[in-house]
């Protein structure tokens, strides 16, 4: 288990890709494991908005993943989906479980507009992480994945001002 939590950290800094993670189911559903986890902690310690609604970010979610499938598939890789989508899940958790990390605990000593400003640029991290990962995936160059990262992120955000315009 440590071996893995490291292979994600190692991803996220770019040092590796997402081969290094098996294709694996169960690894999967412990990277759901990590994104229920790291959304239960930023919806409890962090976000106290009753207006919002956690559903519409799943959703978007959702079809950001389904958008980085339709890319792997394009491309010819759909044997590496698995382990792509289960590194890009991983890794965005753990990304956000270090936000909420970093705004809980420094916004009582940095302020709470100073930690925002560093939570966001944390959260902005899993742009090129996403990127590196997709771009490992279909054998292509970072910024080209990178690109993707940032198309799946309009994709996300497209869905939820969709959802929310209707409600």
């Amino acid at each position: 288990m440590v071996r893995l939590i490291q292979n994600f950290l190692d991803i996220i800094i770019l040092k590796k890709g997402p081969d290094i993670i098996p294709s694996s189911w169960l690894i999967f559903f412990f990277s759901t494991f990590l994104l229920t986890l790291s959304s239960f902690g930023v919806i409890s310690l962090i976000d106290n908005n009753i207006d919002r609604n956690p559903v519409v970010n799943l959703i978007a979610y959702a079809g950001g993943l389904i958008f980085y499938l339709f890319v792997i598939y394009i491309y010819g890789y759909s044997n590496r989906a698995l382990q792509t989508l289960t590194a890009i899940i991983a890794c965005g958790s753990l990304i956000t479980i270090g936000f909420v990390f970093e705004y809980v605990f420094m916004a009582p000593f940095i302020g709470i507009n100073f930690a925002s400003f560093i939570a966001g640029l944390i959260m902005l991290w899993s742009i090129p992480v996403e990127g590196h990962i997709i771009a490992c995936a279909i054998n292509r160059k970072r910024i080209f994945g990178i690109i993707i990262s940032i198309s799946a992120l309009f994709v996300q955000l497209l869905i939820q001002l969709q959802i929310t315009s209707q409600g």
